[in-house]
């Protein structure tokens, strides 16, 4: 069988994530195949990244079925690696609609750090007016931290309950918080909305990114994350160098998908990133 090229490694890659392809990409020097497979009925790779810092699997294979002999030389090669006792970070990301492979990943002692989706916006249908929802915007002031701490702890409770995710991890880490925020209103990249004197929403993007768009769990299921993300993606385009707006989203969150997919987004990537413990 002849040797998969790197354009077609980096593909399969992507299936897992857009920021895997670019890690694989950038240390491709380090990579090292382990098995790989490209016939009428399946294609799929299985590689280790090895860096200094940390050492990473990567299994991505178009069909979960057949897999007997992929999954037996998943298991031997990483028994092989975890038999040297190496100190360093070790991760293990599969594309996510390989269950049997995660499935083993867990048994060989990885446990899941999140399993989700990425989505690219698409979307071509005009965008939802602001004014239509009275909603007010204002820039972050340090005097909102309290509030935006309160309204992005209790917008992911219910995602952080079903992840085993710690509930409060903006309000212990309020001073970082606070940084972040104002480094990303200097920047424009960050966004809060209002109702009278009320904090209902706010959206962060980095780069081409959204990471957060959160409404306040009373205001959920109201059409105003609608207004919020349109807002967002106004704010990203008038950007003119910002191409591909992206975001990801865990499994679990299944509404927040479904909101996504309704306002242009769709999937391009399926993962479960892992860590060994």
């Amino acid at each position: 069988m002849p040797q998969m090229s790197q354009e077609e490694i980096l593909k399969l890659i992507e299936y897992i994530s857009p920021h895997a392809k670019d890690y694989v990409y950038q240390s491709y020097q380090k990579v090292e195949v382990l098995y790989s497979i490209n016939t009428l009925h399946n294609k799929g790779v299985f590689i280790i990244v090895d860096n200094e810092d940390c050492c990473i699997f990567y299994a991505s294979f178009l069909n979960d079925a057949n897999l007997e002999d992929v999954l037996e030389i998943i298991r031997d090669k990483t028994k092989e690696y975890l038999s040297k006792k190496i100190t360093k970070e070790l991760c293990f990301n599969v594309f996510g609609n390989n269950s049997r492979i995660i499935n083993l990943v867990r048994k060989l002692g990885f446990v899941s750090d999140m399993e989700g989706y990425h989505l690219e916006y698409r979307g071509r249908k005009a965008l939802p007016e602001l004014e239509e929802c009275n909603l007010i915007i204002k820039d972050f002031k340090d005097g909102m931290l309290k509030e935006m701490v309160h309204l992005f702890d209790s917008a992911y409770y219910k995602l952080n309950i079903d992840n085993g995710w710690t509930t409060t991890s903006h309000a212990n880490m309020e001073e970082q918080f606070l940084e972040e925020l104002s480094s990303l209103n200097e920047l424009k990249q960050v966004c809060s909305f209002w109702l009278k004197d009320e904090l209902v929403g706010a959206y962060i993007y980095q780069q081409n990114y959204i990471t957060d768009i959160v409404v306040k769990p009373t205001y959920q299921n109201k059409g105003y994350g609608s207004y919020i993300l349109a807002h967002c993606i106004r704010n990203m385009t008038e950007n003119k160098s910002t191409t591909h707006i992206r975001l990801r989203v865990a499994k679990s969150n299944a509404g927040a998908k479904r909101l996504y997919e309704r306002n242009g987004f769709v999937e391009i990537a399926c993962f479960a990133e892992h860590t060994y413990k």
